[in-house]
């Protein structure tokens, strides 16, 4: 119960950021949705885990695989390959195919939830975990659970071929591709030796008014900041 309160602090804080927000569907944001989404699914079932009268019957069970990767997978992974899409342009240089990207978060995402919701099923049901056979009344789920799983790799398998394509085929990444207002945006992609030729001007990371797109780089340029501080 203690590990929950900080976690749906945090959840609640993340969809706080978004409320009114100008929200597009980048690819990054994209995971970035079904992190707060699973991440969301694997907090509130820790509550039966927390409770002795619910923590009798599924202890021990698939129900607790299924928790667990929720939390570790769908938070940790599902957060991890948000960063990464975010970051890449900056890393490398090269931008990866949206449609690809988007894609396969979807894939990544209905494959996840085939393969551990299921699970959730099974051991409310009784399916003991470190089991190598079960009874008849399970295979269904099993077999739903296995199917996402190869949706799941799938998932993964694209994301690799893309990222990868990207390195040689991509176009050349905009110093900031997302209108991010934070320091790395102020650089080219990826970023030069020392990173600044000269001292970068510095306004506020939050203000997204400052920022405006420009079409010839195919990106958003900071506009002159009011009161911005070198």
């Amino acid at each position: 119960f203690s590990v929950a309160i900080p976690s749906a602090i945090k959840v609640f804080n993340w969809l706080a950021t978004m409320y009114k927000g100008a929200i597009g569907l980048a690819t990054p944001m994209c995971y970035a949705l079904c992190f707060i989404f699973l991440f969301g699914i694997g907090g509130l079932t820790g509550l039966f885990l927390g409770s002795l009268a619910t923590d009798v019957h599924v202890h021990d069970t698939y129900f607790i695989v299924a928790h667990f990767h929720y939390v570790m997978m769908g938070g940790t992974m599902i957060a991890f390959l948000g960063g990464l899409h975010y970051w890449w342009p900056k890393i490398t240089g090269r931008m990866y195919s949206e449609f690809w990207g988007r894609l396969a978060c979807l894939v990544l995402f209905v494959g996840f939830n085939a393969t551990f919701f299921t699970q959730f099923v099974m051991g409310s049901q009784g399916m003991p975990r470190r089991s190598f056979n079960y009874i008849e009344q399970y295979r269904p789920y099993h077999q739903l659970s296995t199917a996402g799983s190869y949706l799941m790799a799938v998932g993964f398998f694209v994301v690799a071929a893309y990222l990868v394509h990207s390195l040689f085929r991509g176009r050349r990444a905009p110093a900031n591709p997302w209108g991010g207002g934070s320091l790395e945006w102020q650089c080219n992609s990826p970023p030069p030796h020392d990173n600044f030729a000269q001292p970068p001007t510095v306004g506020d990371p939050y203000d997204y008014d400052e920022l405006e797109y420009d079409p010839r780089i195919g990106g958003f340029v900071r506009r002159a900041a009011v009161g911005a501080m070198p």
